[in-house]
């Protein structure tokens, strides 16, 4: 009988061989670590420990196991990120895991590119197609390689940047749809430190939210939502209070104790009227900082600002007053602020005020941990393995030109972003995709992106792969493990084992960039496996050590406040009434949920709609513009035109359409194929990823379904004094 310790050393033994030994047929007499024969017993329930990968916050999770079958997902109790909650896209996973259209082998193109038409064949076959360009690009221009993913923290993102490094190719890219890039260069302007802070809500006793989506979709929700209740609740004597500004009422925002609607692209006009107001009567913390910038922030008095955003002189007034005087304090600045057409502007006017009020690096307001601490043995590397998280928006557009130009050769894809989507069809990526000879994917279904490839590399889900991670924000430089907790339920190979195997193949520079014979035996020699701590951690769930040492957040040479300018959308007004408001859905995200019907059929808070598009618009507004509650609309943009239902939000500001992202999907299974159509087919192909910086016209159309609502749509709003 195998015990653990000899399961893993075999384990280790037999990677490569898989990989590249010929045999198709996934080897089903062992039974898995993380079910051993000695605890394998009928009804009986065993918890392992993991991290989530539906979204890029990096929560910790626990599986329960039984009979060999994964039954239940919840919050990991001893991750410092989450703390044993969990959210409905991590409850999802095992949807994933068992999704009757999940790719259970390798699939060689067999007809046109985008046709979606694949012919199975056995991973000897398809390492082989793959190794054959593969070793002629290396051979006749290695820069011609481009390798193109989501963002790849731990070391999986080691083993990537290694294998293109030694290959000889500079094009590795991410790309994520709502990578906080507008944030990072205004941390930098303000603190001084390109990276995303922590906010300590817990300890906070008053927040201002710019568009803050902190509690739905934001960088880490689950962590925020734990720290809001804490905010709330945990003190006897204090429940910390929250204003909001936007313009939309989020569930972040009916949460609050007061929202305060306002245009589009202003949020960061709202924050320079209450700076003034903060400087103007002195109720600063940071008076060095405060007379540096009265003249910069004489212009935007309470009045003058009511007069470009709509939030009233008064409201602002007072929140400033209140702000200052309920100290410690936090200014937080969100998706919808960042994702404008100057979301660097809004973000820097929101982070000024926590440096106005003296709140960086104290108890309850702004910090900046040195996360990647964690990985500091690695040196210049550490880099690949806590990598910024920009969307890498700017890069996609040069590549997509070379592309066009033919200046790569062959392109290797993977991650759950799928650009074909994500991207604004402005674009052309499926065009410009076309360009390169050779694409090879890795993908565990098939989707707008991964069918434009030639071949396709079936790759674990989360629950099946190992790995580690870095979280973003809500922890101490704790390194997450990512275990299977099941056997694998299909012929799988991930991405690192390929990488790493390819190498030996490639020998040279690729084979010594990459010594280890699986990405397991990695894993162990960075974090002391087999039989040492990483054995430990995994039972846990990771390394969650000590606290590294905060970085200084002051700029030299103090803060320039970040020029300001009226935000700016693409369309005539007279044609174009209502300005577009895009987010990201709390269920679908940017997409890669919608092939999950448990996802699908979850209400969204606000508008309690599922399964199809719909566009939020306040009563007022539809009225005047002879639309009622339900009705069918084609929404229409100097980009695109798209289909929809009304679903009225008096939280909604005036003029404004507001529409979540997910839906439209063409190819990614019959759960989510046909759903409405995709809003970012709206969008130009602008500089920058900017979700607010568009107008549309609703014009009512007959839609053959109606759309699906768990709640009544007048009965939902029908409450005096709700706003």
């Amino acid at each position: 009988m195998l015990d653990r310790r000899q399961f893993l050393k075999l384990g280790g033994a037999t990677a490569f061989a898989t990989l590249f030994g010929g045999c198709d047929k996934v080897q089903r007499r062992l039974i898995p670590f993380v079910i051993p024969p000695e605890n394998y017993t009928l009804g009986e329930a065993l918890w392992y420990a993991s991290v989530c990968g539906q979204c890029p916050a990096g929560c910790g999770i626990v599986v329960r196991v039984s009979e060999g079958r994964a039954k239940k997902i919840e919050g990991n109790p001893l991750h410092p990120v989450n703390r044993g909650k969990l959210c409905a896209r991590g409850q999802a996973a095992l949807q994933a895991l068992y999704h009757p259209e999940r790719l259970s082998r390798p699939m060689k193109l067999s007809g046109a590119r985008g046709s979606g038409s694949y012919t199975p064949v056995s991973w000897e076959e398809a390492l082989s197609f793959l190794m054959g360009p593969l070793k002629k690009v290396n051979a006749e221009a290695p820069a011609s390689l481009l390798m193109l993913t989501e963002p790849m923290r731990g070391h999986a993102g080691l083993v990537a940047g290694r294998f293109m490094k030694a290959f000889g190719s500079p094009h590795r890219l991410a790309w994520d749809p709502f990578g906080p890039d507008a944030m990072l260069g205004a941390n930098a302007a303000v603190y001084g430190v390109r990276d995303l802070p922590e906010h300590d809500l817990a300890n906070a006793r008053y927040l201002l939210s710019f568009s803050g989506d902190f509690l739905e979709t934001g960088i880490s929700p689950v962590h925020y939502a734990r720290e809001y209740g804490r905010m709330r609740g945990d003190r006897e004597t204090i429940r910390g209070k929250v204003l909001h500004f936007g313009p939309r009422l989020s569930m972040t925002a009916a949460s609050a104790d007061l929202f305060l609607p306002c245009a589009p692209g202003t949020e960061g006009f709202v924050a320079l009227g209450i700076a003034h107001v903060m400087v103007r009567d002195r109720l600063t913390a940071a008076a060095s900082a405060a007379g540096r910038l009265a003249d910069d922030l004489g212009a935007w008095s309470p009045e003058e600002v009511e007069k470009r955003t709509g939030v009233h002189a008064r409201d602002i007034a007072a929140a400033a007053e209140e702000f200052s005087r309920n100290q410690p304090g936090l200014a937080i600045a969100g998706t919808a602020a960042a994702t404008g057409p100057d979301g660097a502007f809004h973000c820097a006017a929101v982070a000024l005020l926590n440096v106005l009020a003296g709140n960086v690096g104290k108890p309850g307001g702004v910090s900046f941990p040195n996360r990647a601490q964690a990985f500091a043995k690695y040196g210049a590397e550490a880099a690949l393995l806590a990598p910024s998280p920009e969307s890498g928006y700017a890069g996609m557009r040069t590549a997509l030109e070379k592309m066009r130009g033919g200046a790569f050769r062959m392109a290797i894809l993977a991650g759950a972003t799928n650009p074909a989507f994500t991207l604004p069809p402005s674009l052309k990526f499926s065009e410009a995709l076309s360009k390169v000879p050779f694409v090879v994917a890795f993908a565990s279904f098939l989707d707008e992106t991964t069918s434009l490839a030639d071949l396709v590399l079936p790759v674990p889900t989360g629950l099946e792969a190992w790995g580690d991670d870095l979280a973003p924000v809500g922890h101490s430089g704790a390194i997450t493990l990512c275990q299977p907790v099941v056997e694998p339920f299909h012929g799988t190979r991930s991405m690192p084992d390929v990488l790493i195997a390819a190498a030996k193949e490639l020998g040279g520079e690729a084979a010594k960039a990459l010594p280890w014979v699986s990405f397991r035996e990695c894993l162990d020699k960075a974090h002391g496996g087999p039989g040492g701590e990483m054995e430990k951690a995994l039972q846990r769930g990771g390394f969650f050590g000590e606290s590294p040492s905060p970085r200084s957040a002051s700029r030299p040479g103090g803060i320039s406040l970040p020029k300001a300018a009226d935000p700016s959308f693409v369309g005539d007004p007279k044609a174009y009434p209502l300005t577009l408001h895009l987010y990201p859905s709390i269920t679908l995200y940017d997409g890669r949920g919608a092939n999950l019907p448990w996802l699908q059929e979850m209400p969204d808070p606000i508008s309690t709609a599922v399964w199809r598009n719909w566009i939020e618009v306040n009563p007022k507004t539809a009225a005047g513009l002879g639309l009622a509650e339900g009705d069918g609309v084609t929404v229409t943009s100097p980009s695109g035109k798209i289909t929809a239902h009304v679903a009225f939000n008096p939280g909604v500001a005036p003029d404004v359409a507001a529409m979540p992202l997910g839906q439209g999907h063409t190819r990614y299974g019959k759960v989510a194929n046909g759903r409405g159509e995709n809003p970012l087919s709206l969008l130009p192909a602008g500089e920058s990823y900017a979700l607010q910086a568009t107008r549309v016209a609703l014009a009512k159309t007959k839609l053959s379904i109606p759309l699906a609502r768990t709640g009544h749509p007048e009965g939902q709003w029908k409450v005096k004094n709700m706003m």
